[in-house]
């Protein structure tokens, strides 16, 4: 029998906080037909916390040998062609109470594929929360492909949490990317955007993204080419995808973003102490920016960090090197 939401969460060795995902999908207005557990091999307690969930019915499966991440969620995108609708939810987030009622009541009229997302919520290890990824002003916003690829292309933000995807029953029509550690999510959200009927930004709450010292964006930070190349890549490849010509002062744009972007990165690595790496952020980011680009850029993070964490004096974990 066809699903009409399906949530599939992979997970590796996530004791720490996959009970409280799994509670937030069970406090759910609309509850999803289906809730997936795809274990990538854990050697903690996590198998057991989730055979011993009982606040509604978790399908628990171990992969038979490990995926990694992204291979554990091109895994989930295996279910898509058995809904109408599909989330990737992440061991360590969470998503509001009215998450599924209200992203699915925004791409109920669309006929084929779709994709919506929402505002998420930041918040750290105790819960406590540290910012909002957007203004949560209640709009509702359809974007054109166009304006969504010019999005992704700017690494516009968009959590796996805060995501819902309509495949209308549909196989996915592309995977996540194993080369790309960080950004994967990136790409893909660009290149199944390019695929659907709809694209809906709920400028609302409705998520909450964990940021704590060992997830998996953390984790990675240090590889210089995750890091900064990717990130350009990304820009490129999501433009690309745009399918009309770049103007010189569209590229220039991106390299400004791209200065921004590894200004912050390069800033806290050096408040961290990391001056040898620091150095090397500021050395591969150059590269593809040009000296103008990064010189106005730097001159932006030092405004901005000025007004986010010294005026508006914004919380910021110790570990994101990212804002």
């Amino acid at each position: 029998m066809k699903s009409k939401i399906i949530t599939v969460i992979p997970v590796w060795n996530g004791e720490e906080f996959i009970a409280q995902t799994l509670e937030s999908v069970a406090r759910q207005a609309l509850l999803p037909d289906r809730v997936i557990v795809l274990d990538d091999g854990s050697t903690d307690s996590t198998p057991g916390i989730v055979r011993d969930f009982r606040a509604l019915k978790v399908e628990y499966v171990s992969n038979p040998q490990n995926l990694g991440l992204h291979g554990n969620c091109n895994r989930a995108l295996e279910f898509a062609a058995e809904t109408d609708y599909l989330q990737i939810l992440h061991q360590d987030d969470l998503i509001d109470p009215e998450f599924y009622r209200q992203m699915v009541c925004v791409l109920e009229d669309c006929d084929g594929r779709g994709m919506a997302w929402c505002l998420d919520e930041r918040i750290d290890e105790n819960n406590k929360s540290l910012s909002v990824s957007g203004k949560a002003d209640g709009k509702v916003e359809v974007l054109s492909l166009d304006k969504f690829l010019r999005r992704k292309a700017e690494i516009g933000n968009q959590a796996y949490c805060a995501t819902l995807l309509k495949t209308g029953s549909r196989l996915a029509p592309c995977r996540f990317r194993m080369d790309m550690p960080i950004l994967a999510d990136m790409v893909y959200w660009a290149e199944y955007g390019s695929y659907c009927r709809k694209l809906v930004h709920v400028r609302r709450s409705l998520a909450k993204y964990r940021w704590h010292g060992a997830n998996a964006t953390s984790s990675r930070a240090p590889n210089i080419d995750s890091l900064i190349t990717d990130e350009w890549r990304t820009m490129q490849i999501n433009e690309a995808l745009r399918k009309s010509k770049s103007g010189l002062w569209r590229q220039f744009k991106l390299k400004g973003l791209l200065a921004v972007r590894s200004g912050i990165k390069a800033k806290r690595f050096r408040q961290q102490g990391n001056l040898d790496y620091s150095s090397e952020i500021v050395r591969v980011a150059k590269r593809f920016s040009g000296p103008v680009a990064w010189f106005l850029g730097q001159f932006l993070v030092e405004v901005r960090d000025l007004l986010v964490f010294g005026i508006l004096r914004r919380p910021r974990h110790p570990k994101n090197v990212y804002s």
